[in-house]
């Protein structure tokens, strides 16, 4: 009996240990079972770092497993594809095993959970990776009399949700999509979205993103191989594209579709998105569509189409408060597309089963009414860098130009010629560029010039008006270069210069009227970028040379851009016809012309110019008036008796001058005249060959005082000289002494309007001169005799009959009187009255044997009566002249 018992307690044991054992050694044999269950089919599983079963489940480190699909109808090769789950957990959920003795069958949820999932075809070509994916799957277990079990699949659910797709330095990112496969849908997967975040090229952002498409197994029977993709939509350069089907074909690996390209503002797409370092700005929208093939790694575009709508602009700068240019890229009723005819090649190239680039050939491209093409080129992944040269033909870009200052200008002209550019790590590099235009521009503002941006006041002239003109261009090897070049001002064109009162008191005309000449002709010149790490540091403009108004005009070469902020020039004039442009305002009015000769230096700085030392000369001359303010309405009467009117015409001719001008405004001006003639009612006065020194704005605290120095003229054969007078403009006084030598004494008779004095000899004085406003006084003036002389009186025998003894001693004295010396004196107050003292010593040799005699004459008299006087017979001229002039109205 013992032995028994020991023999059913060791049966017992044993059977308790079986299971145990069995359950302990599952990590040992579960691989021999997977392999039996397996056995004869396609599929191959490996495991490795197996655990103890649970009741729920086990777990494991990796499971490798590959697969082969056979050949069908669409692909004549197998195709292998390996899958690796690593750090795997297997969870399951067998429910009542009651059913499955009672009813034969038992239905069970078994989970997959891991860190992560890769999928590897073979040959590689691709890899799928997903980070903790799910897989859940449910199975019915049948049992069968006299059978093995039967394990069925009922349907398996994969949400694959942000994974990746790498091939080489491209990678799909952010894939979601919802796997659903049963076994009541035939095990067809029905249409869900595919969702692909964003592309990228090498680790950097690509400009594709935001890919969604509708997709699903199950096959059209009439195209058993396609794959097809419905509600297809893409983001490029955050341009949204769509497609309302995608069809490719598994044989024949090709497809055709056409991307459209939804309506967008420009502003939206990054070129063109504000930020304080863009450069464009865009206005408006454009859309366009694109046909798309692709086969054999090949995709073709053809026909593509971009369409800007109505009013769509590039503008640079971006900052709209900035003067600047814009590229008008809207439809136009001869032009509604801004790219047609947008075709290319480009092939997906491998080298030793690697992406070597895609290559990119018979691009070409309807714009802007002309035909832009590329050199094929390749784009290198690994360098990230591609080269080509784009070929441009009778590209009307130009005509789409318009400059926004302060008046908006346009362009016309097409570009035809090549440009090898770079782009890749270091930006975008240019080669040497060979292009060519005719370039018609029109209402370019004069002010946004350098130098030329002043608002119009004392310090800064104000440039009006706008530029017209013609400029054919060449551009090659950084140098831009103009021949035969035309440019013209529209009516109204002109420099102002104002003065303190910002009143205009001179104006450059720079005009072009109808059936004029233009400004400049035959202009030629060069303009050279030069540029530092691919960005232009600076410009630097060659010598210029034109035919300007009826001359020459060379300029020397100037550096624009440069660290330096102040840009000298100098021009050379050579016989242009610039005097009869001189237009005078407010005081004075008048006419000038002759051509103009001569050196120009300047020095532009920042909305400032300044002259360094100019000389300029002229064979022609003109007529300033000084106007006086209108005077009451007089009779005629009172016209030919009265005072004549304060309005005096100064005429010059021949003028050299030298000009110098500081930022500030301060101007000198040195001047030479063959002569300077003033004349008024009261009659003429003429000085030849006057010069001296004019300086203008000096003082900032007085800037109506103009200072005159070093001023000296021939007056009646003789010479003035002023050596510094200060005038106040403002206030219309002055003071200073007027000197003269050699001046013909039978002159200055003749001033006094006297016809019976007759002298000879020459003298000198000193005139001390003050004015104010339209009143002249002297104090203490003189004037003696350089030499001897002879003063003949000429009387009538009635005069001398009617004389005083005294008097008639005078007349006898004078009558023939050779003086040895003669001196006088001069004072005259503001309202005219003069004092004349004149000494004279001397003799008559007819007069009372010779003898010395010294006379001593004291004249008090009015000279602005006498003046007015003599003018008496001008003001009955102008009357007469007056009343022809309205009888011919």
């Amino acid at each position: 009996m013992k032995w028994t018992k020991r023999i059913v307690v060791a049966l017992l044991f044993a059977a308790m240990l079986v299971p145990a054992a069995a359950w302990l050694a599952f990590p040992w044999y579960a691989q021999l079972l997977v392999d039996r269950a397996l056995k004869g089919k396609p599929v191959h599983v490996q495991l490795s770092g197996i655990g103890i079963p649970g009741l729920g489940g086990v777990g494991f480190r990796k499971l490798t497993a590959s697969f082969t699909s056979p050949p069908d109808q669409c692909s004549s090769k197998p195709a292998t594809y390996r899958i690796s789950v690593v750090n795997g957990r297997i969870s399951w959920n067998i429910g009542d095993l009651d059913r499955l003795l009672f009813s034969g069958s038992l239905q069970t949820d078994i989970a997959l959970d891991a860190d992560s999932l890769r999928i590897l075809p073979d040959p590689e070509s691709f890899v799928f990776e997903d980070e903790h994916p799910r897989i859940d799957m449910k199975l019915t277990i049948v049992r069968r009399q006299k059978a093995p079990m039967v394990i069925q699949p009922e349907r398996v659910s994969y949400s694959i949700s942000k994974a990746s797709v790498i091939r080489e330095k491209l990678r799909l990112a952010g894939i979601d999509y919802r796997v659903s496969l049963s076994r009541d849908g035939k095990w067809h997967q029905p249409p869900d979205t595919l969702f692909v975040s964003k592309l990228y090229s090498d680790g950097n952002p690509s400009p594709a993103g935001n890919f969604r498409a509708l997709f699903g197994s199950k096959r059209d029977p009439l195209k058993p191989c396609a794959l097809i993709l419905s509600n297809c939509s893409i983001n490029l350069f955050e341009w949204n594209g769509s497609a309302e089907r995608i069809e490719y074909d598994i044989r024949k690996q090709e497809t055709s579709f056409t991307l459209k390209l939804a309506e967008i503002p420009l502003n939206e797409l990054p070129w063109f998105k504000p930020s304080e370092k863009q450069l464009l700005r865009g206005i408006g929208k454009v859309r366009g569509s694109i046909p798309i093939e692709f086969r054999d790694s090949t995709v073709l575009v053809r026909n593509a189409v971009v369409i800007g709508e109505a009013g769509s602009a590039v503008l640079y700068p971006a900052n709209e408060n900035t003067r600047g240019f814009s590229l008008d890229i809207g439809a136009k009723p001869a032009s509604a597309e801004l790219l047609k005819n947008l075709n290319a090649t480009i092939t997906l190239n491998s080298r030793n089963q690697n992406l070597a680039g895609l290559a990119v050939r018979d691009l070409s491209v309807d714009l802007f009414e002309g035909k832009l093409q590329a050199s094929p080129f390749l784009f290198d992944p690994v360098k990230n860098e591609v080269m080509l040269t784009l070929t441009l033909d009778d590209i009307h870009v130009l005509d789409r130009l318009n400059y926004h200052g302060e008046v908006k200008g346009s362009f016309k002209g097409a570009l035809t010629g090549s440009v090898p550019l770079a782009f890749g790590k270091k930006g975008l590099t240019f080669g040497e560029i060979d292009l060519a235009s005719t370039v018609t521009f029109s209402n370019i503002a004069l002010r946004d010039l350098p130098g030329l941006k002043g608002n119009g006041n004392q310090n800064k002239p104000l440039a009006a008006g706008t530029f017209n003109g013609t400029l054919p261009l060449e551009y090659r090897k950084n140098i831009l270069t103009v021949n035969n070049g035309t440019i013209s001002g529209s009516k109204g064109t002109r420099i102002i210069f104002y003065d303190k009162e910002n009143r205009q008191w001179l104006s450059f005309d720079l005009s072009s009227n109808t059936g004029s000449r233009a400004l400049l002709r035959n202009i030629k010149t060069s303009l050279k970028l030069d540029a530092v790490g691919g960005k232009t540091k600076h410009y630097a403009l060659g010598k210029l040379s034109a035919e300007a108004l009826g001359g020459t005009l060379l300029a020397t070469p100037v550096v624009f851009g440069s660290s330096n902020k102040e840009i000298p020039l100098t021009i050379q004039l050579n016989n242009i016809d610039a005097l009869d442009r001189v237009r005078l305002h407010g005081d004075f009015k008048g006419s000038l012309s002759g051509a103009v000769s001569g050196t120009l230096p300047l020095v532009l700085g920042k909305n400032r110019f300044m002259i360094n030392k100019a000389r300029l000369r002229s064979n022609g001359g003109g007529t300033i008036t000084t106007v006086a303010p209108p005077m009451p309405k007089r009779s005629a009467t009172e016209r030919i008796f009265g005072a004549p009117d304060q309005d005096a015409d100064y005429s010059f001719k021949s003028p050299n001058i030298l000009i110098t001008r500081q930022y500030d405004g301060k101007t000198v001006v040195d001047f030479m005249l063959k002569e300077l003639k003033r004349k008024t009612g009261g009659g003429e006065l003429l000085l030849t060959s006057p010069k001296g020194k004019l300086a203008m704005w000096q003082h900032k605290n007085n800037p109506d005082r103009v200072t005159l120095s070093d001023f000296s003229a021939g007056f009646f054969d003789g010479t003035i000289r002023i050596d510094n007078v200060d005038y106040d403009m403002a206030k219309k006084e002055t003071e200073t002494i007027l000197l003269m030598n050699d001046i013909p004494l039978q002159k200055l008779l003749d001033l006094q309007g006297t016809k019976k004095i007759y002298a000879t000899g020459t003298v000198k004085g000193s005139i001390p001169v003050k004015m104010s406003g339209q009143t002249i006084e002297i104090k203490d003036g003189a004037m003696n005799a350089e030499s001897s002389g002879q003063i003949i009186y000429a009387t009538t025998p009635e005069e001398r009959a009617a004389a005083n003894q005294g008097l008639r001693t005078t007349y006898e004295a004078l009558s023939n009187f050779l003086y040895v010396q003669l001196t006088s004196s001069l004072s005259m107050a503001a309202d005219g009255k003069s004092t004349i003292r004149v000494q004279l010593k001397g003799n008559n040799p007819d007069f009372q044997a010779g003898r010395p005699v010294e006379l001593n004459l004291n004249i008090d008299q009015n000279l602005l009566d006498l003046m007015r006087s003599l003018s008496i017979s001008s003001n009955v001229e102008q009357i007469i002249t007056e009343k022809a002039l309205q009888k011919e109205k």
